[in-house]
């Protein structure tokens, strides 16, 4: 879903996304007090983090577990899309409490206050410690309008598959139509950072309102978690769009194997990054009958960086002089990253230093360097999506919004008509859609602190537009 991992100095740093590239605050153990009876933490315990004057995030830990273990504690960031995420570990000594989340690179410390009845502590993620003060309250499950409620008029089955390539265990879920087939099927890949089968984010859940959509229409949908998240196996710290396209292609296979889809009628909806992967897939598979890129690039990372950064800004009324600067900062060290003909930490120590000089201290600036120069990051910045489009020959289905800060359509949609053209494919059709956003939602801005307060999820339009295409525009073209 975003297209970056982290966002240097155009001010879209978020706490919580990117998480790979984040540090762990280490804490000392406290001097344990024998006579104090240890409380019992057994409930979903909640606060609000303070990230900005006007921006603030909730999170909550779900404690749970037998024998006062607490081994089955989850962390909830329903914003954000996080549900259920396991922590790696909770200690409890007396009133104190230790949590860390290793895959989130985060730790939560803190007190319980009898007077109170709080948990007083620190939140601690990518250098920065901000306080949050938990209460004992219910999880609240916000419902948006689009949501499909139960019971379906379909089948919804949750799966496991292999990734065939590195052989973990991918989960997902598979909504399919009433009857024996054989359906037209789909595979939904999300876009960057780590992401749940519904792609859930800022309390929206577009992967679940578009497979519903596809479904009720008659078209079979396989969505997964992404790897190393939710309930898939794996591992993505080290993992590059490549990875990912391995990962989409498993998939893919999988669905192949199942007896009420049509083998002839096979396709792929990636969305943001997810529609650099499709391609990916299709140019090794001809298994692939037909794409779907949403928000899709179709330009190089630098380039799409260099333009999201501006769009972005330019969104938040940012000054035009500020957002040049920003634009030229950004640009230069990207540049270093890439400079080969440097050694590999020389130019760490180069960014290093001009993030110090930007007023970073040196535990803000190492999780910059460590997402900069991590495979994913380096990989992106120089991957170009045109040297896969152009080599497609089959239907391809370009959607955007011309109000996508991250993805701007006036960049990549003639970007990537350009590059299906230079490989003789004119079986592609292209849908602008005024006013949508990245997510497809009607916006004002575009930028992505908006999405939030958008209470669509997808543009019924863009729905109808999807399964229409499907099921019988593509055949025209």
């Amino acid at each position: 879903m975003r297209i970056i991992k982290g966002f240097l100095l155009g001010g879209l740093i978020t706490l919580i996304a990117g998480c790979s590239s984040m540090a762990v605050e280490q804490f000392d153990s406290p001097v344990l007090i024998e006579e104090e009876e240890t409380i019992d933490l057994t409930g979903y315990w909640q606060g609000s983090l303070s990230i900005s004057p006007t921006n603030s995030l909730v999170i909550g830990f779900s404690i749970s577990g037998s024998d006062n273990t607490y081994d089955e504690t989850m962390l909830q960031i329903p914003t954000q899309g996080v549900r259920n995420f396991k922590v790696s570990s909770l200690r409890q000594e007396q009133n104190n409490i230790y949590i860390e989340i290793s895959p989130l690179q985060a730790t939560f410390t803190g007190t319980y206050d009898e007077e109170t009845q709080h948990i007083l502590g620190t939140f601690s993620q990518m250098g920065q410690s901000l306080p949050l003060v938990l209460s004992l309250t219910e999880l609240q499950e916000k419902a948006r309008p689009q949501d499909p409620r139960k019971p379906y008029p379909y089948i919804s089955e949750d799966v496991l598959f292999t990734q065939s390539f590195d052989d973990f265990l991918l989960a997902g879920t598979i909504t399919r139509p009433i009857g024996e087939g054989p359906f037209p099927s789909v595979v939904l890949v999300s876009g960057s950072g780590p992401q749940n089968r519904d792609e859930e984010l800022m309390g929206h859940r577009p992967f679940l309102v578009l497979a519903d959509a596809l479904t009720r229409s008659g078209i079979v949908v396989l969505r997964y978690d992404d790897r190393g998240f939710a309930e898939s196996g794996g591992d993505a710290s080290t993992a590059t769009s490549i990875d990912f396209a391995d990962d989409a292609q498993s998939a893919l296979e999988y669905l192949k194997t199942l007896p009420y889809v049509d083998t002839s009628n096979i396709g792929i909806i990636g969305h943001s990054e997810g529609a650099i992967i499709g391609p990916i897939v299709a140019t090794r598979n001809t298994d692939v009958d037909f794409l779907i890129l949403m928000a899709g690039p179709g330009v190089n990372g630098l380039a799409v960086l260099e333009d999201q950064t501006a769009a972005i800004l330019r969104a938040q009324q940012v000054p035009e002089q500020a957002i040049t600067q920003a634009v030229e900062t950004n640009l230069a060290i990207y540049n270093i990253v890439l400079d080969e003909s440097m050694p590999l930490e020389d130019r760490k120590e180069s960014v290093l230093q001009m993030l110090l000089s930007f007023g970073l201290s040196q535990e803000q600036a190492n999780p910059q360097i460590l997402a900069l120069f991590s495979p994913w990051y380096m990989k992106f910045l120089t991957l170009n999506p045109a040297t896969y489009l152009q080599e497609l020959d089959l239907p391809v289905m370009i959607l955007n919004g011309t109000k996508d800060t991250q993805v701007s359509a006036a960049l990549h949609v003639p970007a990537i008509e350009n590059a299906l053209s230079a490989g003789g494919n004119t079986h592609y059709t292209t849908k602008v859609y005024n006013g949508l956003n990245h997510l497809f939602q009607p916006a004002q801005t575009g930028a992505p602190d908006e999405y939030e307060t958008i209470e669509i999820t997808i543009d019924p339009q863009v729905l109808l537009d999807i399964t229409s295409w499907i099921i019988k525009d593509r055949f025209e073209l």
